[in-house]
């Protein structure tokens, strides 16, 4: 300590303030911290009166619906990418894929992987209750991977992973809760590109 006061008394010595923590960019199909909550980011939306949120599951949000939102944290930017992999692939819309189309989905466990549309509107019943509407796909979905964004291709946001049976090792169903009317119950518009 002697020899920088010394060293300073010699030479000009600056002392700065930390730097400011970095912004957060928000990606669907990463994680973040809200409420002391980990929780998926599904899409990025904001409210009509431009308030940013997160679209992710009601469990995360505290809400009895399989989908929830939550609010961006304020140090974030929204955007429209999602994660593939060790890339990102921008959301262009919510055009809803036909039975039969191929979807694909990134989770935080399993990473980005693709399956087919089997069938919509199923019910499942889950240890913590039942849930209706979702679309039943041959996604394989991992534990931790829920609140994970679905998509269709050319970037059309299809729905937030709900859950399923089966592993990505041997194979599965996956089941997720479509995006479209959880836009129109909030009032919400996606983060597009």
């Amino acid at each position: 300590m002697r020899f920088r006061a010394i060293l300073c008394a010699l030479v000009l010595c600056v002392v700065t303030a930390p730097a400011a923590s970095a912004t957060v960019t928000l990606v669907g199909g990463d994680s973040v911290i809200v409420g002391g909550k980990r929780c998926v980011i599904g899409f990025n939306a904001r409210t009509g009166s431009g308030a940013r949120v997160i679209i992710t599951t009601g469990a995360c949000a505290g809400t009895s619906g399989p989908i929830g939102i939550i609010p961006a944290p304020p140090d974030s930017v929204s955007t429209p990418l999602v994660r593939v992999g060790s890339g990102t692939t921008t959301v262009h819309g919510a055009t809803e894929a036909a039975i039969g189309s191929s979807v694909c989905a990134y989770g935080p466990a399993s990473g980005w992987r693709c399956g087919t549309v089997q069938a919509r509107n199923q019910t499942v019943n889950y240890p913590t209750g039942t849930i209706t509407g979702l679309t039943r796909t041959t996604l394989c979905v991992e534990p931790g991977d829920a609140g994970g964004p679905v998509l269709s291709g050319n970037g059309q946001a299809q729905g937030i992973l709900i859950g399923g049976s089966g592993n990505c090792r041997t194979g599965g169903v996956g089941y997720f809760a479509p995006v479209r009317p959880a836009l129109s119950a909030y009032g919400l518009i996606l983060y597009t590109g």
